[in-house]
């Protein structure tokens, strides 16, 4: 098993997996008062929920390798105080990595930290071409459920011919341009159960007979203060307490606007990580319709506690990155004989991202 990829599905028992990293709080030593106190709680908090996510981890068999983070730099350069262009901290690995079966693949375009830990576990692992940063590759579009790729239609045309050749010993399926990452949209938490964050009309298409729980989205009306802000970050992001915080909101969309998503549009429920068939770690506790549907499936809820997802638009699957499973490659639909299925003319274009 040493610095071996083995994944085949999303539910097989967790043995080694790759964790996000972050910043020190000191990172933002000398900004603006009204900017310090807030980036430096999400930066001391980050940690802390890493920290206990680790442990939850550790604590089921799993091995956890983090990206190494250089903490003697700052977000200012001390001797000018001009900011440095400072891209995201290691902290969604998920985004630009991809295991397929016992290949691992990456794409540096997110923080470069991350592919050297991954190539550091397994040097054998693949570096994909760089595109342009508008077409780049994302594996969040991309998953596997035993001998079925599931994928968006290729990015640009020379990713056709990657795709091609990544996906050339499985049974590919193509779903619907334009939903974003998948994993915050739908999740196959274990053969035959689906969390789903809307109805996709084709779900007896691509997982006949499987059992769909269908989450609402999140209610940001009930939000104080959100529309107020929303007006002034495009909905990017929410840091509670900070709403009215105007200093901060300009900051944060001057400087850190590659470290945000479109929280708006993410419901964090539906982003959770199987530790094996029977244990689910997800960051809401209180979602009864997701516990119902566990208990159902006879799996059980393991919470872990992910304060700033709103901020950073990341769950608890983003975070992660699994790189070995115990387990086969099986085939969870033996009756499918062709080696290519389009399920897109039967979908809604929903146009979400995760």
């Amino acid at each position: 098993m040493k610095n071996k990829f083995n994944i085949w599905n999303k539910w097989d028992p967790l043995k080694v997996c790759m964790l996000g990293n972050n910043f020190t709080p000191e990172f933002f030593d000398g900004v603006p008062a009204a900017v310090d106190k807030p980036l430096k709680r999400i930066c001391e908090e980050t940690l802390e929920d890493l920290a206990g996510f680790k442990t939850i981890l550790q604590d089921f068999g799993v091995k956890v390798i983090q990206p190494e983070l250089d903490n003697s730099k700052r977000f200012l350069e001390e001797t000018r105080g001009v900011v440095k262009d400072y891209g995201r901290g290691p902290l969604q690995p998920r985004d630009y990595q991809l295991i397929l079966g016992n290949q691992g693949y990456t794409l540096d375009t997110d923080n470069p930290a991350i592919a050297q830990c991954l190539k550091n576990y397994n040097p054998k692992t693949v570096q994909l071409p760089r595109q342009d940063i508008h077409t780049d590759f994302n594996s969040a579009t991309v998953f596997m459920i035993g001998k079925d790729i599931y994928h968006q239609p290729a990015p640009t045309n020379s990713f056709t011919k990657i795709y091609d050749h990544m996906f050339r010993n499985f049974r590919r399926n193509t779903i619907q341009d334009g939903v974003g990452h998948t994993d915050g949209c739908f999740h196959t938490i274990k053969p035959g159960a689906i969390l789903s964050l809307y109805e996709i009309e084709n779900y007896e298409s691509s997982f006949p007979g499987w059992d769909v729980c269908y989450l609402e989205n999140e209610s940001w009306a009930k939000v104080q203060g959100w529309n107020n802000l929303k007006r002034k970050n495009a909905g990017k992001w929410w840091l509670a307490g900070e709403e009215t915080n105007d200093e901060f909101t300009h900051f944060v969309n001057t400087w850190l606007d590659d470290w945000v998503g479109y929280v708006e549009e993410s419901v964090f429920d539906v982003n959770v990580v199987m530790l094996d068939e029977y244990h689910c770690c997800v960051s809401n506790m209180h979602n009864e319709i997701v516990n119902t549907f566990l208990k159902k499936h006879k799996i059980e809820p393991v919470y872990v506690p992910w304060r700033h997802r709103w901020f950073w638009d990341g769950g608890l699957h983003c975070i992660t990155l699994d790189l070995y499973r115990e387990g086969t490659q099986q085939d969870y639909f033996p009756d499918r004989t062709d080696q290519m299925i389009d399920h897109r003319d039967k979908q809604k274009d929903v146009g979400r991202t995760g």
